[in-house]
């Protein structure tokens, strides 16, 4: 898929597109009921999306966790090609950017990009303050012959779907809720890096995972997963496992972590990529008063998620 980075006016395109524009964090959903409307009036065009980051929340307040997405770029462009997209123009938003009229930004950036349609959703905002809505966007883009689909909410639990939602669950270590709103389990993707290999002294060797700083990250606490190897030669492998999210209090840990226990896996994974879905929450984070203890609620964890991930041994 092709990735356009922009900061203003996009480039001309080469061909008739159909567009997608919103903030597309987390690809939940809503965002996916846009991206079936956005395919459903492709007849030929290319298949876009226009996404913003740093979201508005960190660029405006400084809004604690809203410096990490859902879904970092490299994340939102694997899940947006496997819905069919061909290009992202992925628009590094700022205060500048924010600034942009209304009427500048559809008779300017818009105007260049040989548009056969655009599709929003219901709560879609543009232009300077967030002035104009997806009424407006249709008025506009009315003048220039294309049309405007907007997309109505989609609810689960009679709640509108919405990152922040997706952002509030995974604080709270509800994985299974998010999922529900995502359409897929969470997932992060990492490298294994070299730890204190206290895992491996108790007998339950694991994965620390490095390069999660872009990355809205769970609530601490121990989940069953689902793991996938990247880089294979024959492809992508996969394996269930037990991670432990956050600080390690037994080992006296200062910064939040990532360790991930394949279940019934040998072998060497540093300088390995993993893909981590989380699939369910097995108990909050505590601490123990020794290793001897840890080791025996590790043995407790795995039983558990053996059984509620089916792996048995």
């Amino acid at each position: 898929m092709e990735c356009i980075v922009v900061s203003g006016r996009p480039p001309k395109s080469d061909g008739p597109q159909v567009l997608a524009i919103g903030k597309f964090d987390g690809i939940h959903i809503g965002h996916q009921a846009i991206l079936r409307e956005a395919q459903r009036h492709r007849n030929g065009a290319l298949l876009s999306v226009m996404s913003i980051w740093p979201h508005p929340a960190w660029v405006f307040a400084q809004k604690p966790g809203y410096d990490r997405s859902l879904t970092p770029l490299p994340e939102k462009i694997r899940i947006l090609a496997g819905f069919g997209v061909q290009r992202l123009y992925d628009v590094q938003f700022s205060k500048d950017y924010a600034r942009t009229p209304a009427e500048v930004f559809v008779r300017e950036h818009l105007a260049s990009l040989r548009l056969q349609r655009v599709v929003v959703g219901f709560d879609f905002h543009f232009g300077q303050g967030g002035s104009a809505d997806a009424s407006d966007l249709s008025r506009m883009c009315a003048e220039m012959g294309v049309p405007v689909s907007i997309v109505q909410p989609v609810e689960a639990g009679g709640v509108k779907v919405s990152s922040s939602r997706v952002r509030a669950l995974l604080a709270h270590g509800r994985v299974e809720a998010a999922e529900a709103l995502l359409g897929r389990p969470y997932s992060v993707t990492g490298k294994v890096v070299h730890g204190d290999a206290i895992g491996r002294t108790i007998g339950f060797p694991t994965a620390n995972l490095d390069g999660l700083d872009d990355y809205v990250l769970p609530a601490p606490g121990v989940y069953a997963v689902a793991v996938e190897v990247l880089g294979e030669p024959s492809g992508v492998v996969h394996w269930f496992g037990v991670l432990n999210a956050g600080y390690r209090p037994t080992v006296d840990g200062r910064k939040y972590r990532m360790e991930v226990h394949l279940l019934d896996f040998s072998g060497d994974l540093y300088g390995r990529e993993l893909r981590v879905s989380f699939l369910r929450k097995v108990r909050d984070e505590q601490k123990f008063p020794g290793l001897d203890a840890l080791k025996a609620q590790i043995k407790r964890d795995v039983t558990f998620a053996r059984q509620v991930l089916g792996a048995s041994e």
